[in-house]
């Protein structure tokens, strides 16, 4: 039985159709899988990120990640590819809580609420690194920036 197998992972939908449609060009079977009202209903996240997954037959998998290494330095939409920074694997979750059974929903309610942070997380080595992005800018403890200058 073939199993799909994510080899790309993005926050936004462009750079996913992109990279899906190159892989096509080259001859695989690739698609674009929306993980966002997955992540907004069962997991409590009303701001999806690491949802869209370029995906692939399993019998592909190491053409498809032969091709993105090749591509990777030439193309701007896989610049935005969420890896991990351990192992740098695209097998990216965001949450980090389980879509497969009901008790990764307790957590998540939790995390909703923002008693438990929510970070990515990779199925590959089970790493997992919090979900700041370099267009945040750091907060103090009043949720202030911390490079505002008071006059």
């Amino acid at each position: 039985m073939e199993q799909l197998i994510t080899v790309a992972t993005f926050n936004e939908r462009d750079p996913a159709d992109h990279t899906a449609t190159r892989l096509r060009e080259a001859g695989l079977n690739a698609e674009v899988y929306d993980e966002s009202h997955e992540q907004k209903w069962k997991l409590f996240n009303l701001h999806p990120r690491a949802h869209m997954r370029v995906r692939v037959h399993s019998t592909e998998e190491s053409r498809a990640h032969a091709l993105l290494d090749e591509w990777e330095h030439a193309d701007p939409a896989l610049s935005q590819a969420i890896k991990c920074p351990e192992c740098a694997s695209s097998r990216i979750e965001f949450p980090q809580f389980s879509r497969r059974t009901i008790m990764g929903a307790l957590p998540a309610l939790v995390a909703a609420t923002g008693v438990i942070a929510q970070e990515y997380y990779c199925e590959a080595c089970h790493f997992t690194w919090p979900a700041v992005t370099k267009d945040e800018p750091e907060l103090d403890a009043l949720n202030w920036r911390k490079s505002a200058k008071v006059p």
